[in-house]
């Protein structure tokens, strides 16, 4: 029977195998979809290309050291390699928050009414995207790097709310300074702002498609216009995009809290914490591999469920 720490460490080994192979398939889609095929360019293909880097380095700075601790590799970093990889974790994930925000509030504009007060940002929206992809990194690397330097190096885990990869790796605050305070303010704030966001521009997508749906259901769906089904599928995959960020986002919310308020360090939460933390970077390339009709397989399954519905449609009385 395996151990404990032998079961986690083959846990995070497939967590981080599948997911940097589902984004750098992603990031090889999109890279060539931007070099080489022009004509089937969207504006969104740039911010996802993006979210799928952040994603591929949360996997690596948080997955690896994950296995390769539990595999009982002791001292896999030095001071400045443990302080690295919180920086470079952190940033990313912190990234893939902003990033994931930015998708969606592009897609509510997108698929609403032109004649709305949000319709009428269309035309200057991808105008926005590269502005504000430079103002999130900016962002999220001033916040963590006040908190770098208000914070040491340590192989002492008898405070386990601090401990970040293993037990020979932990991250604690130096003092109670402003700065450091500034800064943890500074990132819950972000955090509820950019889920606020996400969750205002995943409702306002609800209610638009629920009014187009309302609209053209007396209608054939072959008569739809193939833009309308595009941008339909388009939300439909940045709707199931972000319930799946929110609810890893809270998940790892709760086993956070609950690693904090235990007198000793739990080996269990803390793998717990770490392998949800990592599981939107898994899930989102599937999700948008799966619902992008420009990818050869997602073209393939959309053709099937089509082909089904119209048989369906045909036999039904």
């Amino acid at each position: 029977m395996l151990s404990n720490d032998l079961l986690w460490g083959v846990l995070f080994l497939c967590q981080t195998g599948v997911g940097i192979l589902g984004n750098s398939a992603l990031l090889g889609i999109y890279v060539n979809i931007l070099l080489y095929q022009s004509q089937q360019k969207k504006p969104t293909d740039l911010i996802i290309t993006l979210l799928t880097v952040a994603n591929t380095i949360v996997l690596l700075t948080r997955g690896v050291p994950m296995a390769m601790a539990s595999f009982g590799m002791r001292d896999i970093v030095d001071e400045v390699g443990c302080i690295a990889l919180f920086f470079v974790n952190r940033v990313s994930r912190g990234l893939s928050i902003c990033i994931t925000c930015l998708l969606s509030m592009f897609q509510a504009i997108t698929i609403s009414p032109s004649t709305s007060r949000w319709g009428q940002l269309k035309p200057r929206a991808p105008s926005y995207i590269i502005p504000s992809l430079i103002f999130f990194c900016i962002l999220n690397f001033l916040i963590y790097l006040g908190s770098i330097l208000n914070s040491q190096f340590s192989r002492n885990v008898s405070d386990s709310k601090y401990t970040f990869i293993s037990k020979s790796c932990s991250i604690l605050p130096r003092g109670t300074g402003v700065l450091i305070i500034v800064c943890l303010n500074a990132m819950t704030l972000r955090d509820l702002l950019f889920i606020g966001l996400m969750s205002w521009a995943s409702g306002h997508m609800v209610i638009v498609l629920y009014r187009h749906h309302k609209q053209v259901q007396h209608i054939r769906s072959t008569s739809l216009s193939p833009k309308s089904s595009a941008e339909t599928r388009a939300a439909h995959s940045i709707l199931l995009l972000v319930t799946c960020f929110v609810t890893f986002y809270w998940i790892n919310c709760s086993t956070t809290v609950s690693l904090s308020v235990q007198t000793d360090y739990s080996a269990v939460i803390h793998n717990s914490t770490s392998f949800v933390s990592a599981c939107y970077p898994l899930l989102c390339p599937l999700l948008l591999i799966s619902t992008d009709a420009r990818v050869p397989i997602a073209r393939y399954i959309l053709r099937k469920l089509r082909g089904s519905s119209a048989r369906s449609a045909h036999v039904s009385p």
